[in-house]
């Protein structure tokens, strides 16, 4: 079997062949649109809260007969269910973007044996 080279860098060893196919395919700049997408996760993330609590209630309300004494919401339940559900879809999107794009870079992980070495080393 040949062997995996490896190639030291600022941030550790990695596979020199992965590290060759990254730096004519990879875009870094997928990474920051990573940041966005859980950026727009982390401004909406307390109201997200809030809007799933309302729900609850509601769905409390509707299904449960288990009245409230909160002041409801102007949408219907099924207005705010959607909404809601759209909105985490178009998060989970992101983050399944995200999610790929960092995965792309765990190819740079050398081989099995090197890391055996790094072990033996210390």
């Amino acid at each position: 079997m040949p062997e995996r080279k490896t190639v030291e860098t600022a941030f550790g060893a990695v596979d020199e062949k992965s590290l060759e196919a990254l730096q004519n395919s990879f875009d870094t700049r997928q990474l920051l649109a990573a940041v966005d997408a859980v950026d727009q996760i982390r401004a909406r993330i307390d109201g997200l809260r809030d809007d799933l609590l309302d729900l609850h209630r509601m769905a409390a309300e509707v299904i449960n007969e288990d009245y409230d004494t909160r002041p409801a919401r102007e949408e219907p339940i099924w207005e705010l269910a959607e909404m809601l559900a759209s909105e985490m879809l178009e998060f989970a999107d992101g983050l399944r973007e995200a999610y790929h794009t960092v995965e792309e870079l765990e190819s740079l992980a050398p081989a099995e044996d090197w890391e055996d070495e790094e072990e033996e080393e210390e």
